[in-house]
């Protein structure tokens, strides 16, 4: 956001020669007095309040505003009205109460490309288009019998994981561990959608090939342009040369994308073309996301009134690679950060593990359900860094009211799920501390939408749809990892000194990679 701040001066004096004309003005400030908005900040001419938001995080901004003017506040970023819920009950009211009026979405230059013009699930605005794709994928590529069936390849890239992590801690030398999760979670969501490995060295969880393209992608997608907040003047992005950045990294994605399947669609013939000579059905081997795309495609039922065109098989894999490889790996790397930096929840995580998988060379998902402190402390991580801190933001589809306060269709709006998340009314005077127990004491408190205390994967009709993936590959990855490894920060680090530093691209990476040495205590060549 610091970035575009310095855009602003050209679209400034731009703005004061080219918009809105008096009579414009008066008209707007008088429909403003009717309405009785929720409170926030004072604004600044045109830009609203922007300037509210330079060299902070946004959900820090965000919190700090609410306890000032409340629960619920009013805030222009730019031209676009913007209303910001920070409690549970605010939260509830816009996502159970009235989610109907609220699952819109508000239109994002970069999240309409990559959504190939709305047609994909997370970011197409509500209608029956997205409602007939959310019902496709809920059965037919993300229901628990799909999650099931790719669980030998969850086993196998976890596996290959474990052993680079030996490799490259076999001369006690420290390394990155945050590139090796990125990777881990290329490869598996690579396998899971197009049916092979990234990585160029079969078993290794090195740096892949398309590391950078995602996560250039994915930088995108949370990247905000001047456009954005200034809709009037969505021209000047062509100027900046943002858009045209924009453009290259889509196209750069779309070849792969085409690439991968017109070679599985290569594949399937030759298999049905082997059928029909030997009567051999060989056509259901390796399936993958996008075999049951095509196979959709091919015998799609007419009363569902969805045609699956190349574009929308195209915005269904984008969402998988946008939301599949960058926050899987965020939530893990988290999850080391925490229990290197509190080795007491350290060791009794690795205590329980081995425990349960005593005398097995790995763990498997089997096992995962007899580990409840496991369980806690990713719920503990998910709580304390949500890889979404602001919920994707909505949009109001009419005029409504939330705790007597107007607010009008089109408004965006944010849920600060990272301050519910740390809310000392639902969570203590210790809610900025890393304490997994507390999930003992919390009555059966869950992250799938349920409690509004914690929404790491939202709640209501735009819940992400994959979350049941992605809680099985990293809860897989977190459990071997403890059960194989001892780990430590370099020599002459502190636990103490642990930067634990937050960066923003509405996802929550860790600002400084983890470096570290890892002892094996399982061999897994």
């Amino acid at each position: 956001m610091e970035a575009h701040m310095a855009l602003l001066l050209i679209p400034f004096i731009l703005f004061l020669l080219h918009t809105l004309s008096a009579t414009l003005r008066r008209k707007r400030k008088l429909n403003s007095r009717r309405r009785r908005l929720p409170p926030g900040p004072p604004s600044l001419p045109f830009i609203g309040h922007l300037h509210e938001f330079i060299g902070e995080l946004p959900q820090f901004t965000l919190r700090k505003l609410s306890y000032k003017y409340g629960p619920l506040i009013h805030v222009k970023l730019g031209q676009v009205s913007t209303i910001i819920a920070s409690s549970p009950e605010t939260a509830a009211e816009i996502l159970k109460t009235q989610d109907i009026v609220f699952c819109g979405r508000p239109f994002f230059a970069s999240t309409d490309r990559f959504s190939y013009g709305g047609l994909d699930i997370a970011f197409t605005p509500y209608n029956d288009h997205w409602r007939r794709i959310r019902r496709f994928t809920n059965a037919e590529v993300f229901s628990a019998a799909r999650v099931q069936a790719f669980k030998a390849i969850r086993e196998e890239e976890v596996g290959a994981l474990l052993k680079t992590i030996s490799s490259a801690s076999a001369n006690g030398e420290a390394f990155n561990l945050t590139t090796m999760l990125l990777c881990l979670f290329n490869n598996l969501i690579y396998r899971l959608v197009f049916g092979k490995r990234i990585s160029a060295v079969a078993g290794d969880c090195g740096r892949t090939q398309h590391h950078e393209m995602i996560m250039e992608a994915v930088a995108f997608t949370t990247e905000l342009c001047v456009g954005d907040f200034f809709p009037s003047l969505a021209w000047l992005d062509g100027l900046t040369g943002w858009r045209g950045r924009l453009e290259k990294i889509f196209h750069t994605m779309d070849r792969v994308f085409e690439r991968e399947i017109e070679e599985r669609m290569k594949r399937r013939r030759c298999q049905e073309e082997k059928k029909s000579s030997t009567g051999e059905d060989t056509i259901n081997e390796d399936v993958c996301f996008l075999d049951i795309l095509l196979k959709s495609q091919e015998e799609m039922d007419d009363s569902l009134g969805l045609l699956l065109t190349r574009n929308v098989i195209k915005a269904v894999v984008m969402d998988m690679f946008l939301a599949g490889t960058d926050s899987p790996a965020i939530i893990m790397e988290w999850a080391m950060a925490e229990l290197i930096k509190n080795p007491k929840s350290m060791r009794k995580a690795q205590e329980e593990v081995r425990r349960v998988v005593k005398g097995k060379g790995k763990v498997e998902e089997e096992d995962l359900q007899h580990l409840p402190y496991l369980h806690n402390v990713f719920k503990e991580t998910l709580r304390l860094h949500p890889s979404g801190p602001l919920l994707l933001p909505r949009e109001s589809t009419k005029d409504t009211k939330i705790n007597g306060y107007d607010i009008p269709a089109k408004t965006r709006i944010f849920v600060n799920a990272w301050a519910l998340a740390r809310d000392p009314n639902s969570w203590g005077e210790d809610a900025e501390t890393f304490q997994p127990e507390r999930f003992d004491k919390c009555g059966g408190v869950d992250f799938k939408g349920h409690h509004l205390e914690l929404i790491p994967f939202g709640a209501g009709r735009r819940t992400c749809p994959g979350m049941a993936f992605g809680v099985a590959g990293v809860e897989l990855a977190l459990a071997n990892v403890l059960y194989g490894f001892d780990w430590e920060l370099p020599s002459g680090v502190n636990r103490e000194e642990m930067d634990m530093t937050e960066s923003f691209r509405m996802v929550s990476h860790k600002k400084v990679p983890i470096i570290v040495v890892a002892t094996p205590v399982t061999d897994f060549t």
